[in-house]
């Protein structure tokens, strides 16, 4: 995905393998997009951020996200690893 054309406010897809949710873009940097989930996936109080690099995909998002599954500050799913912006 061209994250160049994403803008603050907007709703995009990501996906981990056969897994997919919407996410709300909510910063856009020259190396980086910043995402976040709609949907609160555990306890109220979490961070639920993802970042992503200039080709979509997930990186280090330690400092934004509290989830229960990541590798290395990475955010994915157990089953088909980290998320990436989807084309949709």
């Amino acid at each position: 995905m061209d994250t160049n054309r994403l803008v603050v406010g907007q709703e995009v897809w990501i996906k981990s393998g056969i897994y997919g949710t919407k996410v709300k873009v909510v910063k856009v940097t020259e190396w980086c997009v910043e995402v976040e989930l709609l949907r609160a996936e555990g306890p109220i109080g979490l961070k639920y951020g993802i970042r992503f690099d200039t080709n979509g995909k997930a990186c280090d998002s330690s400092d934004i996200y509290e989830g229960n599954i990541e590798w290395g500050g990475i955010p994915g799913t157990y089953e088909c690893g980290p998320w990436e912006l989807a084309e949709c």
